[in-house]
């Protein structure tokens, strides 16, 4: 499982601007029409033992992966899966790894795509990055998704989550931004967010980050870009005063080998977990000589979403 998609997602550059293949996938893995459930699913309250495994509307359908074995008198987990410039939500969650943990740890999972730019490269409206149009509304989009998965699953629309590389990254801050009530905790790998704090709105009530940056990323460079976007660091320290955190103050948890390429425990973590607001986590996992697309032990998948599921509003 640890290298079985690298040969494909590697086909991709995950980033913003550089030279980039177009994308290796189509609609969101099977496509098609928005199915059976369409918007509004089973009616909020009573819900299908065989619900649609693709929602959205016709033009822009999101696959869908639930537990083999789903029960819609149990309540869920929502994760929304958010991938890089280039790439599509089927190959981004296979980078992730979480297609296994989905029966493992018994979650829905949406894993839609964005739209083609000038390029034919699958992208993201989100903050900064990357889309060529910015009347494209992502934000009402992934929103979108959010409501009609909770009308469609039996989902726990106080455990709704995001994990986001990159571009999706920096929807997923852009959405911590705009429509912070609908979900609960975030994880960015290797993305950004605005340079001028005023132009995340109004970004209440925030939520729980992870962020996740590597120092060797050449593509979205750890320490930012004037003007641009900030660096990991920042993004942190910003993230944990939202929170009520002391930006100030850390506290280390100790160090993990998630990256097989870098020699030893190269990931460096720490918490922002002074004077947090009740149910409000900030974490900052920095990967030493990481690059833009780490490739990941299964570990990572593991962890990131024990940090995200523990979380509710």
């Amino acid at each position: 499982m640890k290298y079985s998609f690298l040969a494909l997602f590697l086909a991709v550059t995950v980033g913003c601007g550089g030279s980039e293949t177009s994308n290796t996938g189509g609609s969101a893995g099977s496509g098609g029409s928005a199915g059976s459930g369409g918007i509004g699913g089973a009616g909020g309250s009573d819900f299908s033992p065989d619900p649609p495994t693709v929602i959205g509307t016709e033009e822009r359908p999101a696959s869908v992966a639930i537990p083999r074995d789903y029960d819609p008198e149990t309540t869920y987990p929502l994760l929304m899966v958010l991938h890089g410039a280039g790439a599509d939500g089927q190959t981004q969650a296979g980078y992730f790894q979480l297609f296994p943990l989905v029966d493992e740890k018994q979650f829905v999972m949406v894993y839609p795509d964005g739209t083609l730019n000038a390029e034919d490269r699958r992208v993201w409206n989100g903050a900064v990055c990357c889309a060529d149009d910015d009347n494209v509304d992502d934000v009402g989009y992934i929103s979108d998704l959010i409501e009609e998965a909770e009308q469609t699953y039996n989902v726990d629309p106080n455990r709704v989550y995001l994990m986001g590389h990159s571009n999706g990254g920096f929807l997923s801050f852009r959405l911590g931004c705009e429509v912070s009530p609908l979900f609960t905790a975030m994880m960015s790998l290797a993305g950004g967010t605005y340079w001028d704090p005023a132009d995340c709105e109004p970004g209440t009530p925030p939520v729980s980050v992870l962020v996740v940056h590597g120092t060797a990323d050449d593509t979205i460079p750890y320490d930012g870009s004037p003007n641009e976007y900030p660096g990991a660091v920042e993004i942190s320290e910003r993230s944990a005063a939202s929170a009520g955190c002391d930006p100030d103050m850390t506290t280390p948890l100790g160090s993990t080998d998630f990256v097989p390429s870098v020699p030893g425990e190269e990931t460096d973590k720490v918490a922002y977990s002074t004077g947090c607001d009740p149910g409000l986590e900030v974490e900052l996992w920095t990967i030493n000589d990481g690059g833009h697309i780490p490739f990941f032990t299964i570990d990572f998948a593991d962890q990131v979403t024990d940090w995200l599921f523990r979380l509710s509003r």
